[in-house]
């Protein structure tokens, strides 16, 4: 199947409820950068898959005119960094839609903003009886060795038929992260953006696809972000604790007692790498004061979690506004 592309438009735009001004706020403009650099030769601007769809809305609304691809967060750390073959050439972003933080080591100039929260969840359709599952079970069904590359006892002999997103996903980082696992069992199917099955025809990202398959096969269980949650599928409870916001947030108060799948949303960027047109507008548009809350209306609305109820992108960082907030500062 074909990727779905976006391209966006200023007449879309205008017709557009979510927001309004901004892009022109300078109090939000980046900071002056080294490194010549530019999108594709379509605008093309990849990241996180678990974020296409916030993305894309977000592109519409401060009329950056991307062409949101997703691909992963892989992908989208590799267009900021030394390429991602055969998406993008090295340095070709400045900005990078992602589900996780960068990789370690951080580089020069480069700065994790989390802008929203997520769970990662084990979602089951909703004819499964059963709520509730453990670290230690997720860790048995859908790996065969853990992160330190040790067969695990019992691993893969579950009956459940298995989803999971591909190896360039923030959401599989996270997922083996989290959950302790090293190599995945031989009969976990793969998800990847762009190459959906053809049951997931009409889907625009792998997140939704898994949505949809947990949704409609009563034997299906898989493992992705909140957005993949839908009318016939729901999330289990891990270590007994349930996704929700209240425990979600704990994510960046109280760790120990919080969801053992939280994660932080990012939208991150390299300060040395030279911004394209499109990203500056989308950047200043989501960082202004005018238009900060109607970018994390777009990221609720799509299932992710605000940092905080009591104001937009108040993440933690310097200024509160989730710039730094990650591990690159």
């Amino acid at each position: 199947m074909k990727t779905m592309t976006w391209v966006m438009s200023a007449a879309v735009v205008a017709m557009s409820a979510v927001g309004c001004g901004g892009a022109s706020d300078a109090a939000a403009a980046p900071e002056l950068e080294t490194v010549a650099q530019d999108l594709g030769p379509n605008r093309e601007f990849y990241g996180s898959d678990t974020l296409k769809d916030a993305m894309i809305a977000a592109s519409l609304a401060s009329g950056a005119n991307l062409n949101v691809q997703g691909k992963g967060s892989g992908v989208g750390e590799g267009c900021v960094r030394d390429g991602s073959s055969p998406y993008c050439t090295a340095k070709q972003q400045a900005l990078a839609p992602m589900s996780r933080d960068f990789k370690a080591p951080c580089r020069t100039g480069e700065r994790s903003n989390i802008i929203a929260l997520d769970a990662v969840n084990a979602f089951v359709n909703t004819a499964n009886p059963v709520t509730d599952i453990s670290l230690a079970d997720l860790r048995k069904m859908f790996f065969a060795t853990d992160s330190a590359g040790v067969a695990i006892p019992g691993s893969c002999a579950s009956t459940l038929t298995k989803y999971r997103r591909d190896d360039l996903s923030g959401t599989t980082d996270t997922f083996k992260t989290l959950v302790g696992g090293g190599t995945f069992c031989s009969d976990v199917t793969v998800i990847a953006d762009g190459a959906l099955p053809a049951a997931c025809a009409g889907e625009t990202s792998a997140t939704n696809c898994i949505g949809k398959l947990t949704a409609t096969d009563a034997n299906a269980i898989g493992y992705s972000g909140d957005s993949a949650a839908r009318t016939g599928n729901r999330a289990l409870t891990v270590n007994g604790i349930a996704p929700n916001a209240t425990n979600v947030r704990k994510f960046l108060t109280d760790k120990a007692n919080a969801y053992p799948l939280s994660r932080g949303l990012f939208l991150n960027e390299s300060t040395t790498n030279t911004r394209s047109s499109n990203e500056r507008i989308l950047y200043a548009w989501a960082y202004s004061a005018a238009n900060k809350q109607a970018f994390e209306n777009i990221l609720v609305n799509q299932g992710f979690i605000a940092c905080d109820a009591t104001g937009p992108l108040k993440c933690g960082g310097v200024n509160n506004d989730g710039k730094g907030a990650g591990a690159c500062q």
